[in-house]
């Protein structure tokens, strides 16, 4: 068994920060509980038919993800993790070129993949990919008329750095 503390880098070049502390057991099994928030990246809301008219600006205000992966190699090696991934984010959205802001919370449930790579004994990179189904399960997505649309799927990547030591 293995305890590992991880944070996801890119979220510090986006404004935010990231935290997860994980178990994996020598059956390969990994239950991995995490929080953080960021600054949505500008790329991500152009696709959005109402961009041009609202210029969006958006928070993750707050993020909390649940993870359950099987690691093909177990704990403390390299090697190919799948799983299932949860994800509750709290959004903050506004417009360049409207007035005000709304709140509301996307819900997000799909599949997982990364890939561990030990630098040493202990600290790894994590690069990890997820395609999720997303729904928002609370508030509005909509400022002043212009209704900013969550994608019902959608692809997410992350590289995290972590520290796993044994039990």
């Amino acid at each position: 068994m293995s305890v590992a503390i991880e944070s996801d880098v890119l979220s510090y070049g986006l404004k935010g920060y990231s935290g997860i502390v994980s178990a994996s057991f020598a059956s390969g099994l990994q239950m991995a509980l995490g929080a953080g928030r960021y600054d949505v990246p500008t790329f991500l809301l152009e696709g959005d038919a109402n961009f041009d008219t609202a210029r969006w600006k958006a928070t993750a205000t707050s993020i909390q993800v649940l993870r359950a992966m099987y690691r093909f190699h177990g704990p403390m090696k390299n090697g190919l993790a799948l799983g299932a991934i949860v994800l509750n984010q709290n959004w903050r959205l506004r417009g360049e070129k409207l007035t005000g802001e709304t709140k509301f919370q996307p819900l997000s449930v799909g599949v997982t993949a990364g890939y561990y790579i030990h630098l040493g004994k202990h600290l790894y990179l994590y690069p990890t990919t997820a395609f999720t189904y997303n729904t928002v399960a609370s508030g509005s997505a909509s400022l002043q008329g212009q209704a900013y649309r969550v994608a019902k799927w959608a692809p997410n990547g992350s590289l995290h750095m972590g520290w796993e030591w044994t039990r």
